[in-house]
């Protein structure tokens, strides 16, 4: 298994939906083997993820069955999710890692790991 470690994503905020934080490309199966979040807010916020399977090559839509961490997170708190290799797989594409919090633009996340 050859690939390049590096950011999956930029570093980006988390919206008050569930929506894709970053969505497996075609042709690739991608290795999520780090999280960064923090809350920049002066508040708690509550932070779920989502490991989402696409749904017939589209995206898929987040639901209790796919919430791999949930955490309130205190204000200013930066949580770093460290996952064993080979880490959580992303095969097909459109596969998705989706995030949700309380307060548009205050969590950011970042996703590290590799593709291949």
């Amino acid at each position: 298994m050859a690939f390049d470690y590096s950011r999956l994503t930029e570093i980006t905020t988390i919206a008050t939906t569930a929506a894709s934080v970053y969505t497996n490309p075609s042709s690739t199966v991608s290795y999520a083997r780090q999280i960064i979040i923090h809350n920049g807010n002066t508040t708690a916020e509550e932070v779920i993820l989502y490991n989402v399977p696409d749904n017939a090559a589209a995206v898929g839509t987040a639901g209790a069955t796919n919430v791999f961490y949930k955490e309130s997170m205190i204000a200013g708190a930066t949580t770093i999710l460290d996952f064993g290799a080979p880490g959580i797989i992303l095969v097909d594409t459109n596969d998705t890692i989706q995030a949700v919090t309380d307060t548009v633009s205050k969590v950011t996340i970042q996703i590290m790991g590799g593709k291949e």
